[in-house]
């Protein structure tokens, strides 16, 4: 009964919540605006176009799409959510790519000339269908084992794999072919096996005809960064081989340098201050200056005169005394004012629920994340936060309710199935309530693909339209970047969109122990406002042992790349 009411109320909001909107925004290639941009409801047929100073005005719903044109320039495609009201949108110039052409600078020749030359004394270089990769300066971890490291007996190819690799699944079918699962540090695309890169010759299949005897070097690059290079059908992780009769011999013993090439270190310099500690609001700055309770209470009261309801101007007073002066009645007065004037905006209600939750306030989060749920029951992410929200309470069975009225609402075609990130993102947040909560549920503990007792980084938003880039540096100061922005992602973000979801997660396995560090650059939100970040540092992922730590960022100054917080990666991982 209580679904079939809900299942009413959720058709009563989806056809009630979608009116019409007044969108408006300002058009720039970065710096001065464009005349004439041409914006396009593709829903609803209405068009308009930016004026000589860039500004334009339109009406769409919630969940329709505009597209931005102009000659010269790349094509944008937004999707309107229920919050938008400005879209400043920034266009790049278009860059036409010709057939059958290939250009290739002359450093880039000269780098591949050197590395053919190094590659048979360089046992860090692996060759690839598009060009000899030097593993210490790739952009992330690309382990290379040569036939000293992968002495074996056996004669079939994916068994002479097994084990070579940590985070590597090879399953050997019955008719023996084979597949290989590839754990990488990013968020897994879904359940795919990896593709199979073999002296440049690319196959989809397990290579079970490959005589393990020929292979001269193997290496394992990992799905997000293969799927850059090779496309989506590298989204499962790329197995790189290189067997003795196809690669290149040396023609000169002349030495190289190495070091010239190591490239990909992040440098003295190029990370600024934590964002904790970056720019502050005056009134914040004169809040921390205050020598007693007293007068942080007075400058807040002449403040406010002057801020009215800015909802930012609240969040941070509220933090400020709660965090810092522990006025804890105080400081809940001004969230009882910021939830009456931020009511029916569930992008600055999520901001609320960050904060309350990395102080471990539970249960007041519960009750933001149940106001965001009654305005986006169509949202992903409405359920996923409330039902992590409910495990945080000790009520693993209403989680577990959650998940299946999603799975209700998919099966009835009321909400939209899968997408590039979203279905692995929600297998794995179910797989980690069945199995840590399994005696409480009485089920059986369900088996799953993923590899467990890792740690685990989850990276949540408020705000769908943030764009930014999260850079891991590793303890050998080597990083991979990670660009949430609508140039380098525009699947993934209309994906976002599409299912309503704002997150990301990255498990990081044992290969690479020590400190790691994290850094963020943030490139807007398509309105001159922040962005609430939510960071999520699970250890001993998925074991008994498991932990948590919540952080919250707020990103506002843009184009500055600062850091954000460093964990240990222990060389032990957690068992049951």
């Amino acid at each position: 009964m209580r679904l079939l009411l809900f299942t009413i109320a959720f058709v009563f909001y989806s056809v009630g919540s979608f009116a019409q909107q007044s969108i408006n925004g300002r058009i720039t290639d970065g710096k001065n605006p464009l005349s004439n941009v041409q914006i396009h409801n593709l829903d609803s047929g209405s068009k308009t176009s930016s004026n000589s100073e860039g500004n334009y005005t339109i009406k769409a719903k919630p969940r329709e799409e505009l597209q931005y044109t102009y000659m010269g320039m790349d094509t944008v495609s937004i999707m309107v959510e229920d919050v938008t009201r400005i879209l400043n949108v920034t266009m790049e110039i278009r860059i036409e790519e010709l057939d059958e052409v290939e250009i290739i600078s002359e450093v880039g020749r000269n780098k591949q000339r050197i590395l053919q030359q190094q590659y048979p004394k360089n046992e860090k270089l692996i060759r690839t269908a598009y060009g000899i990769i030097d593993s210490e300066t790739f952009p992330g971890r690309l382990p290379v084992l040569n036939s000293k490291d992968m002495i074996s007996n056996h004669y079939h190819f994916g068994m002479y794999l097994q084990g070579k690799f940590a985070g590597m699944k090879v399953v050997i079918n019955p008719d023996q072919t084979f597949d290989v699962y590839s754990r990488s540090m990013s968020s897994a695309r879904g359940p795919k096996p990896a593709i199979y890169d073999i002296d440049g010759q690319i196959f989809t299949q397990g290579p079970s005809w490959l005589d393990p005897s020929t292979v001269e070097r193997v290496a394992l690059m990992p799905g997000l960064i293969g799927a850059s290079k090779y496309g989506s059908i590298a989204d499962g992780g790329v197995v790189i081989v290189n067997t003795k009769n196809g690669t290149y011999k040396q023609k000169s013993s002349t030495p190289f340098d190495q070091a010239k090439l190591r490239n990909n270190y992040v440098k003295e310099g190029e990370v600024q201050k934590s964002i904790a500690n970056q720019t502050l609001p005056n009134y914040l700055k004169r809040l921390k200056e205050s020598n007693s309770v007293e007068e942080a209470k007075n400058i807040y009261l002449k403040t406010r005169n002057i801020y009215g309801n800015n909802p930012y101007f609240l969040l941070d007073s509220y933090t400020y005394f709660y965090e810092i002066r522990k006025e804890v009645d105080y400081a809940d007065e001004i969230m009882e004012e910021y939830i009456q004037v931020m009511d029916k905006n569930p992008v600055m209600l999520k901001a609320l629920a960050y904060t309350l939750e990395s102080e471990a306030r539970h249960e007041k989060a519960h009750d933001i994340y149940k106001k965001v749920y009654s305005l986006r029951p169509d949202y992903a992410q409405s359920f996923i936060d409330m039902a992590n929200s409910y495990r945080n309470l000790g009520q693993p069975k209403s989680a577990t309710t959650l998940y299946a009225r999603h799975a209700y609402l998919q099966d009835e075609g009321m909400l939209p199935v899968d997408s590039m990130e979203l279905g692995m993102i929600m297998k794995r947040e179910i797989k980690n309530l069945f199995t840590l909560e399994n005696s409480t549920l009485k089920i059986k503990k369900r088996d799953y693909q993923d590899d467990e007792f890792a740690t685990r980084l989850v990276f949540e938003w408020n705000d769908s339209e943030a764009e930014f880039d999260l850079q891991f540096v590793n303890p050998g100061n080597q990083y991979f970047n990670w660009k949430h922005t609508l140039a380098e992602m525009p699947e993934r973000i209309q994906s976002e969109k599409k299912f309503g979801y704002s997150m990301a997660d990255f498990l990081l396995d044992d290969e690479l122990p020590g400190r790691w560090r994290v850094n963020a650059t943030y490139h807007g939100n398509k309105q001159v406002t922040p962005t609430y970040l939510k960071v999520t540092i699970y250890r001993n992922y998925g074991s008994k042992l498991q932990s948590k730590e919540t952080k919250v960022y707020r990103l506002g100054p843009k184009g500055a790349n600062q850091y954000l917080f460093d964990f240990n990666l222990s060389s032990n991982v957690a068992n049951n």
